[in-house]
């Protein structure tokens, strides 16, 4: 087989193994947990299916309706308690503003000042006008869920707390008969997407049927991107415990229950993350449910949505815990500072891919620090690929010349040995041999380079680190298409985005196999390739399109200059039968 065959084959492989990575089959293979817990649908303390709201409108679900929840021995009334003035509180902070409700003492809106949307609108964690977060649930004794989400909770800070100032503070409290109380107390530091929580509850254990008390992060995460499809094809809710962590990403409406020892719950968008870490105690269970919602504007593109509980021992009548929040971009050295495996929220890849991701990540960090433009790193970046591949480039070049050199003394052999197949490899491999040609040489800088593109597609589509990062003039955001207008029909394997990186990568493609093809049969494969790689990757990140053109000038550069391609194929090898 010569050259050309191996590196059609090899250039079909690395099609059908980026299309394996957007397929359902690879998250069953690769991240087979998610598929392996999925359990029966049943309800778990009052929370089914239904309760999330399944509207469909302009935008994601607005309002989660807060039950009537029963609770005659704690002296309340059974319905949300809508005659009590809701007040809100600002946290102000250099990464952040935050909204807090004095109805259940809950997180309203999370707002990061570093990160935007589009244009000028700031990234919003939390869906508006929904029900509020971190509420706390409780199964009474006479069978009722108590929801304090829908109860009055007083505060005597003001209207802001402004971080610039020094460490916030902010504390809600709920008396009820006696010596019952609820408290909870948020404490934050100027500078870190993470703030701590603390639940006291005061003589409230007795009226606990199982001991236990949830809390609640009922409204997913907002989409914080323009493409609504590929931010949630990336979202996810996950429970970590014992060092393994359990992904959910499908939403059917099933709840998921993990029970044990709970190190953490989190929700995820593409980019962004919220995850509550118990301090104190482990948690003892937790669940997630998971819904779609379609939303008018966006085609057959779904918002997902995970409602998601952590259930914690109350093993005291005066019982405290403590928590810590995050809520903010997943950079993997903000999640592996808190020690507890959060980092491996992020998509890096099947294990196999990862180490290569994880490389080419901190390569671009590295060189960041020294040239703030991320194109001009991935310039940099091809050179050195270039550099380390350069040696099996050469080899797999002469390689080349040596089978084109060969290819009439291989015609006789398959003459002479057409009827045994068995005695034509025999032959073929002693000649080989004698040559010093190496049949795969000249596949080998193609089988080096499948890993590191695949690690390179999974960096540029999923790490925050190069979002929205542009290069120059039409190259905005190197984690996305560069498009310059949209088609009002849609081409097959094409799709409907004009993008100019994968036709010049194309181009490039089509000169360097000028360069390299001589043989006339094989003048076919000049276009067939480059056309099939440039519909492949129409929708691909264009920093990925931007690194593969780099790279294919480079290889020109270097076969022209470096490697003498241009000069004639040496003299055929003389036939050695008599």
């Amino acid at each position: 087989m010569n050259l050309d065959k191996k590196t059609i084959i090899a250039f079909l492989l690395i099609g059908l193994v980026f299309l394996f990575v957007q397929s359902p089959v690879y998250q069953k293979l690769f991240f087979p947990e998610s598929y392996k817990r999925q359990i029966e649908a049943r309800q778990i303390r009052g929370v089914t299916p239904d309760s999330l709201d399944e509207r469909q409108s302009q935008s994601p679900p607005m309002q989660e309706e807060i039950a009537s929840v029963p609770a005659d021995s704690l002296q309340v009334k059974e319905r949300v308690e809508s005659e009590i003035p809701e007040r809100f509180i600002t946290v102000d902070s250099d990464l952040y503003t935050a909204r807090f409700s004095t109805r259940g003492g809950t997180l309203v809106s999370w707002t990061l000042k570093q990160y935007k949307k589009s244009g000028d609108e700031l990234v919003s964690m939390l869906p508006p006008q929904s029900a509020g977060s971190l509420g706390l649930e409780f199964y009474t004794r006479d069978e009722d869920t108590l929801n304090t989400a829908g109860y009055a909770f007083s505060s005597e800070a003001g209207d802001t707390i402004n971080l610039a100032e020094g460490d916030g503070t902010l504390r809600f409290t709920r008396q009820f008969d006696g010596e019952r109380r609820i408290s909870k107390i948020f404490t934050f530091k100027n500078g870190r997407y993470d703030f701590n929580l603390e639940v006291a509850l005061e003589n409230m254990g007795s009226l606990v049927a199982d001991k236990s008390y949830q809390i609640a992060l009922p409204n997913g995460l907002e989409s914080t991107e323009e493409r609504l499809g590929e931010d949630m094809y990336y979202a996810k809710a996950a429970i970590a415990a014992a060092g393994r962590v359990n992904k959910i990403g499908k939403t059917k409406g099933v709840l998921e229950k993990e029970s044990g020892s709970i190190d953490w719950v989190a929700v995820r968008t593409k980019y962004f993350t919220y995850a509550v870490m118990p301090q104190t105690a482990k948690a003892e269970y937790a669940t997630i449910l998971g819904k779609e919602f379609a939303i008018s504007g966006y085609a057959k593109e779904k918002w997902k949505k995970f409602a998601v509980t952590l259930g914690m021992p109350l093993t005291r009548e005066n019982h405290r815990d403590r928590f810590t929040i995050f809520i903010g971009p997943m950079k993997d050295e903000l999640l592996k500072s808190y020690d507890v495996g959060l980092e491996k929220l992020m998509d890096l890849g099947a294990k196999i891919i990862q180490p290569f991701s994880v490389a080419i990540l901190w390569t671009f960090k590295k060189l960041h620090t020294l040239i703030p433009n991320y194109g001009i790193v991935l310039i940099i970046f091809a050179l050195l690929i270039k550099i380390i591949t350069a040696p099996l480039t050469q080899k797999s070049t002469k390689s080349m010349k040596k089978m084109q050199a060969m290819a009439p003394r291989m015609n006789e052999l398959k003459e002479k040995y057409a009827k045994d197949p068995q005695k034509l490899n025999e032959e073929t491999m002693k000649i080989y041999k004698e040559e010093g040609i190496n049949p795969m040489g000249g596949c080998l800088p193609i089988l080096v380079q499948m890993p590191l593109l695949w690690a390179l597609y999974i960096v540029f589509r999923s790490t925050i680190s190069l979002r929205q990062e542009g290069f120059f003039w039409w190259i905005k955001d190197l984690s996305g298409p560069d498009t310059i207008f949209t088609l009002p029909f849609s081409l097959p394997m094409y799709g409907n985005s004009v993008n100019v990186l994968p036709i010049l990568m194309g181009l490039t493609m089509i000169l360097q196999q000028k360069m390299s093809i001589t043989d006339p049969k094989q003048k076919a494969m000049v276009y067939i390739m480059p056309i099939f790689m440039t519909l492949l990757f129409n929708s691909f990140p264009s920093g990925l399109n931007l690194y593969y053109t780099l790279f294919n000038i480079i290889s020109i550069v270097h076969q022209k200059y470096f490697m003498g391609l241009e000069e004639p194929v040496p003299a055929v090898v003389k036939s050695k039968r008599k």
